[in-house]
């Protein structure tokens, strides 16, 4: 069969597979063409293909992907916080409130996130739903099925964490004026589902970068970890909104379930930290991604007709010429107290993942796997130069596809997160010292037992990090580990810090602090005062008008 073939009969599905901005269809566009879909072995493939599609889509159905991991959803979970803020001067009207939080029901960003992760749920359904018609190999229909609903409950977590409670769809069948589920029943979906999924799955895929036993393990463990936290840290408790409570959590018995599930994908998953740290964000190391990421939002060349990863270009890759060396946007940048607060200068985390923009000098090169990439100038805060440098495009003379895209994979989810989630899970069990030994792990691969002299000691290390109250230090670990990877505000959240922490950052005018884009803080404080109904996002103000049994989050009901 030809790709062009392929592409075709994908578009086809994508037609009938999901419903438009706000409201799921309640039947395929064409009847006949469904009828006609679910016939073969191919067909489930394809299907299937579909729904893993929507995770790093650059459209769907003649809508832009702003709001998928093409490049949404890394701003609704890093902008805005203490790791990220907004260029001064950013004028994009869906990017540049987020990282300044003074988002309303209005935004279109919130429609496409509605939107798009809802046409996921439903391409699972349509798949669920009509999979047992298949005549194919019985064991691959049932991994397609538990690859379904692993990603039904991806689809269900993001949507849980942005939005709370939200319609839950198991079928085809639509209701469009559907009330919100309360946040305790889709958690209980996306744990329904994803448990399916790790109790059926192979431990790796016979396709790359699809969903695995240890995949959907790794989830299960994101969701109890997060609704434990939630309950022990009161979020939301002082909104007084029932259908986003946490008080149906028991914390214990799913800090213990957290913790039992992450020691198996420790012990039995075969993922490990891959050597080299900075491999795992370039656009040709994939090989190294594999090793640790247990999740990853898949880009190629082809995806010059399909999806690209927008996030690089807009704001993960250093800032620069795209046509000359490889470089970005720079739309959101990174505070100042990261550089001088958060890393230690020992720690080569730090001029790998903040730095200054690319020059279009060749001697400012090196090769990795004999493929050529622009090295960022150092940082320096206080000058405009300083951005975002974790992730890498190649020398644009070596690219495969528009220069303007991205052929990397996106790590959606990491080995060094599970472990940095199983230290949490070990402390709140009652294992300081074993939750404590997991950050050691985590700092290793960038000490000297790993890259030599020119790194500092784990034992420097574990000092200079050190701090008496455990939580406040894995806090800070998973920042430095996992920043601008889509972690950092429900992080915050989670352990009820993030209004603290934005309140703690500085202007940037202060001598030891000066940080150039520190400017714009004083206006993400003061959205975020006396605003704690910004650890959700609004519903999009058009569902909530056309559907009046969806109530819409506090805060925002006139916004």
């Amino acid at each position: 069969m030809t790709t062009k073939y392929i592409y075709g009969i994908i578009a086809i599905f994508m037609l009938f597979a999901t419903g438009c901005d706000g409201f799921l269809d309640t039947k395929p566009y064409s009847n006949t063409v469904a009828d006609n879909m679910y016939k073969t072995a191919n067909d489930a493939e394809l299907a299937i293909t579909g729904c893993y599609q929507i995770i790093m889509a650059s459209s769907a159905q003649g809508e832009w992907g702003r709001a998928s991991f093409n490049s949404g959803t890394q701003a609704m979970l890093d902008g805005g916080t203490d790791e990220c803020i907004m260029r001064d001067g950013l004028s994009d009207p869906e990017f540049g409130f987020i990282p300044v939080g003074s988002y309303s029901a209005q935004n279109d960003m919130f429609k496409y996130s509605w939107s798009y992760l809802f046409k996921g749920i439903n391409r699972t359904n349509y798949l669920l739903e009509n999979l047992d018609n298949i005549d194919m190999d019985a064991k691959r229909k049932d991994e397609i099925r538990a690859e379904a609903q692993f990603l039904r409950g991806f689809f269900y977590y993001h949507l849980a964490i942005f939005y709370g409670g939200a319609p839950i769809y198991t079928t085809a069948t639509q209701d469009p004026y559907a009330a919100r589920n309360t946040l305790q029943e889709v958690f209980g979906r996306v744990i329904e589902d994803i448990t399916y999924a790790y109790n059926t799955l192979q431990d790796r895929s016979g396709i790359k970068g699809r969903a695995n036993k240890w995949s959907a393990a790794g989830y299960l463990v994101k969701a109890y970890t997060y609704l434990a936290s939630c309950k022990v840290n009161n979020v939301g408790a002082g909104l007084n909104f029932d259908l986003n409570s946490f008080d149906w959590v028991n914390s214990s018995d799913y800090y213990q379930k957290a913790k039992t599930i992450s020691q198996d994908i420790i012990d039995n998953s075969g993922y490990i930290l891959t050597k080299h740290y900075d491999y795992l964000f370039r656009e040709t190391t994939e090989d190294a991604q594999y090793e640790e990421c247990l999740f990853t939002g898949e880009s190629t060349p082809l995806q010059a007709v399909g999806n690209d990863n927008g996030a690089w270009l807009f704001y993960l890759i250093p800032v620069g010429s795209t046509n000359t060396n490889g470089g970005g946007y720079g739309w959101y940048r990174p505070t100042g107290e990261m550089y001088y607060k958060l890393y230690n200068p020992e720690d080569p985390r730090r001029a790998h993942n903040i730095g200054g923009t690319l020059v279009d000098n060749e001697k400012e090169t090196e090769y990795i796997n004999n493929v050529r990439y622009y090295v960022p100038q150092p940082s320096n805060p206080s000058l405009e130069t300083y951005c975002i440098t974790k992730f890498r495009y190649m020398d644009p003379k070596m690219k495969q596809t528009a220069l303007a895209l991205s052929q990397g994979n996106y790590p959606i989810l990491r080995f060094a997160d599970i472990l940095l989630l199983n230290a949490e899970a070990e402390y709140y069990t009652g294992d300081e010292t074993a939750a404590r030994k997991r950050l050691t792990e985590v700092r290793t691969r960038v000490s000297a037992d790993n890259m030599g002299s020119s790194a500092p000691s784990i034992a420097y290390l574990n000092n200079v990090y050190k701090r008496t109250d455990f939580l406040t230090e894995l806090l800070e670990e998973r920042s430095r580990e996992l920043c601008f990877e889509a972690q950092r505000r429900t992080d915050l959240i989670r352990f009820g810090k993030i209004q603290s922490a934005i309140a703690g950052l500085s202007d940037g005018t202060k001598t030891g602090l000066l940080a150039k884009w520190n400017v714009v803080v004083p206006i993400l404080q003061e959205n975020w005062a006396n605003s704690p109904y910004r650890i959700w996002y609004p519903l999009p103000i058009n569902d909530v008008l056309l559907n009046s049994n969806l109530e819409q989050n506090p805060g925002y009901e006139s916004r």
